[in-house]
């Protein structure tokens, strides 16, 4: 019984360490991406979205073209990554693929003139194979890439564990169910304040993520 508890600590440890590389790797990359190219996002097409219907609103069709790249390039990063579903299915194969994009993010970026034309599409193609591959920890369900969700979630199973029990006791969620959107959200939340110490004090910020990627695609299990 002892060793059952043991085992299963190792795999929640082990899983809570995968959350949190990969959702500071999301974070610190979303912070770049958005210095990068003109305050739009690689991977949070909903602030994309608005920005896109204001930039509609507004007639400026330069930053409506801006946008539109981002947003094309993670849709079709979410098709190739659904087409090819079953090559996918090892996580490090993901991971692996993304370190090859940061990789070619990284060298576009040493050239201002390529950030946006290269830098933005190869960011946003890189977390949409994160958001179509990579969504379970711990037996939870969620995505890395955006962190709305994730409160939701977090306020909801709180809520009903903590506040508001069932009293049927198969309807509470477990302790992990509570526990990893919420540490998602802090997360994401550190990684984009270091994202932006990255910027200032670094001239590869985008080191970091490539090093927490490669990490995730090389440790052992």
């Amino acid at each position: 019984m002892r060793q059952a508890g043991t085992t299963y600590l190792s795999f929640l440890v082990r899983e809570l360490v995968h959350l949190v590389c990969i959702t500071l790797a999301c974070a610190i990359t979303e912070v770049v991406c958005y210095h990068d190219a003109s305050h739009v996002y690689a991977a949070i097409m909903t602030g994309n979205t608005i920005e896109l219907g204001w930039a509609l609103a507004e007639g400026n069709l330069c930053r409506v073209l801006l946008i539109a790249i981002a947003l094309s390039s993670f849709f079709v990063g979410c098709i190739i990554a659904s087409i090819f579903r079953s090559q996918l299915k090892s996580v490090r194969r993901v991971y692996w693929l993304m370190v090859l994009l940061l990789a070619a993010a990284i060298a576009a970026r040493t050239n201002a003139s390529l950030r946006i034309p290269l830098e933005l599409p190869l960011l946003a193609f890189a977390l949409a194979l994160q958001a179509e591959g990579i969504s379970h920890f711990a037996n939870v369900n969620l995505q890395t890439v955006v962190v709305t969700n994730n409160l939701v979630k977090f306020a909801k199973t709180f809520t009903a564990r903590y506040i508001n029990p069932s009293q049927d006791i198969s309807r509470i969620p477990s302790r992990e169910e509570v526990l990893i959107p919420g540490i998602c959200w802090v997360a994401f939340c550190a990684g984009a304040a270091l994202g932006g110490l990255l910027i200032v004090h670094l001239a590869y910020p985008l080191i970091v993520p490539l090093g927490l990627l490669i990490f995730l695609a090389l440790r052992p299990g």
